[in-house]
């Protein structure tokens, strides 16, 4: 039997296309990761995955996504991830990471805010440690965790036509041509209040974050499809875009997929019923449970 070599590290791709008919891309992807050693221990996993898509025109929206990424990303490795590395690393007391995250999203606001008034940005970033996820999250680019046969939204969208279509007083027809209608976004309003989220990513699942001119597009059945069909992370992520382009897709799109193992693992049944353990009924922990590192 032939052994399969051990990868610590995460398997990450990235793909970014200005759409069909945009001259540019107002989109903005950030990936950054490490592998953290322990002693007596296998390697640790640390990750950061975020994608912005800016608002107010091409030149003012790429400044604001890529402002906040920059400056979030900035935050969150300085608060979070740079601890780690410390020599007295299991005695340094590090702030909750949900606060750190709430922090980074509010570092970006008000830079935008001072910097390009007139523009916004939405933003979802994921920070990967070991096997947990959390996610920060604004407007309405979106958080996936899926595994083979299964794939799960976390994210919320923050538009006037989710929200309508939530509270019970619209279809998602009747609603369409109100999807880009921001009520939460960066750059957006006085104050920011992000959604934090918090997940278990054991070496089954994937996490795909995305922006909406990729979801708007493409099904979440179709995008599950063609991630299971990949050779590799990376060339799932060219899939997506080209089939949303090849669907219509007219604006940007942008797509980070991140897992532990590739192939992606069997899905384990649960012990009852149907469905993979990881995706029972359980809601994710909202922004009031303090996390820490």
């Amino acid at each position: 039997m032939e052994l399969q070599p051990y990868q610590p590290g995460l398997q990450v791709g990235l793909a970014s296309d200005p759409g069909r008919s945009s001259e540019g891309n107002e989109d903005a992807g950030f990936v950054w990761q490490l592998i953290l050693p322990q002693p007596g221990q296998p390697p640790w996993p640390m990750g950061l995955f975020i994608i912005a898509d800016g608002m107010g025109g091409h030149l003012k929206g790429e400044q604001a996504s890529v402002l906040a990424i920059r400056l979030a990303a900035h935050h969150v490795i300085r608060q979070v991830c740079l601890p780690f590395l410390a020599d007295d690393a299991g005695a340094v007391e590090r702030p909750p990471i949900n606060e750190v995250l709430e922090a980074s999203m509010h570092i970006a606001h008000q830079a935008i805010l001072r910097q390009l008034p007139e523009a916004g940005t939405t933003m979802t970033m994921a920070l990967l440690l070991g096997d947990s996820v959390f996610i920060a999250h604004v407007g309405d680019s979106r958080a996936y965790l899926g595994e083979r046969g299964h794939l799960r939204r976390l994210t919320q969208d923050h538009s006037i036509a989710a929200r309508l279509v939530d509270m019970g007083q619209a279809t998602p027809e009747e609603v369409a041509a109100q999807r880009n209608i921001l009520y939460k976004a960066l750059g957006r309003g006085p104050k920011i209040e992000p959604d934090i989220l918090y997940r278990d990513m054991d070496r089954r699942h994937y996490l795909l974050v995305c922006s909406d001119g990729l979801w708007s597009i493409v099904p979440e059945a179709e995008v599950a499809a063609i991630v299971e069909a990949a050779a590799t992370p990376a060339s799932a992520c060219q899939d997506l875009v080209a089939q949303a382009k090849e669907q219509g897709g007219e604006d940007n799109i942008s797509v980070i997929l991140v897992a532990r193992d590739w192939p992606l693992p069997l899905c384990a049944p649960a012990q009852a019923g149907n469905q993979c353990e990881s995706f029972g009924l359980d809601p994710p922990v909202e922004s009031g449970a303090k996390a820490s590192g």
